[in-house]
């Protein structure tokens, strides 16, 4: 049997969540990212047929930050200089909402390693680790989107570190800006973003949804667009349960 045909019975009966909001207007976005428009600019009626126009920044919704981001010195290390499986692979979801964090707190190393401990598993090598905050509840399309975007919980220095030191794929949040704490629009320093993960080519990947809907671990998929010189991408990611 060929490893494709073998792919097809595996994921054809498999259980497949969602984990990407809805690309739409008045969605959440971070503050000075470029405002998102979604135009049904050619209509059956006026046109014969249907086409949207979308105008929004590379880190719209669920996306992947490439190490070209945030970095001046890997400017050449952008999304369409990877493979299309970059953020493929086996998952482990830690509940970071268990402990409670704040906007503006920093997740330690010592409570990771408690997470992991009642979790009875930890993030290994080539593992994609998704951190469900709890911060679903928080996205809106009204006038109290801003919550969201202004405000999360973060990952320190040593968090961040123990990560990077066990060599996962990628890390990805339901939060806007995944290890970088924001308390009322006041962004910390990122950590992961600056010395652990995109340095490393960790992948960062934010803003997805419905990580409540996982179990410990499953099989995470997600393909990027190929942007020229992209700083990252959208992306529509899903899990692939047993």
């Amino acid at each position: 049997m060929r490893n494709w045909e073998l792919l097809a019975q595996l994921i054809g009966g498999a259980k497949v969540v969602d984990l990407s909001p809805t690309i739409e207007h008045n969605m959440p976005k971070w503050p000075t990212h470029p405002q998102i428009i979604v135009d049904p600019t050619i209509t059956h009626a006026h046109d014969g047929y249907y086409c949207q126009t979308l105008v929004m920044g590379e880190h719209t919704g669920a996306h992947v930050d490439c190490p070209a981001h945030i970095l001046p010195e890997m400017q050449d290390k952008t999304v369409d200089t990877y493979e299309p499986n970059m953020i493929m692979g086996p998952a482990v979801k830690y509940d970071m909402y268990r402990l409670n964090a704040q906007p503006g707190d920093r997740i330690t190393k010592e409570q990771i390693l408690e997470l992991e401990d009642q979790m009875d598993d930890r993030a290994r090598p080539g593992d994609i680790v998704l951190l469900d905050f709890g911060y679903q509840q928080y996205w809106k399309l009204d006038n109290t989107w801003k919550y969201y975007a202004l405000n999360e919980p973060g990952l320190s220095q040593e968090a961040c570190a123990l990560f990077a030191e066990r060599q996962i794929r990628a890390i990805g949040s339901d939060t806007i800006a995944c290890d970088t704490p924001v308390k009322d629009g006041y962004e910390y320093f990122s950590y992961g973003h600056h010395d652990s993960f995109l340095p490393n080519e960790i992948f960062i990947m934010e803003m997805l949804m419905n990580l409540e809907k996982l179990p410990r671990r499953c099989y995470f998929m997600a393909i990027p667009l190929k942007i020229k010189n992209g700083s990252g991408s959208p992306i529509r990611p899903f899990a692939i349960l047993e």
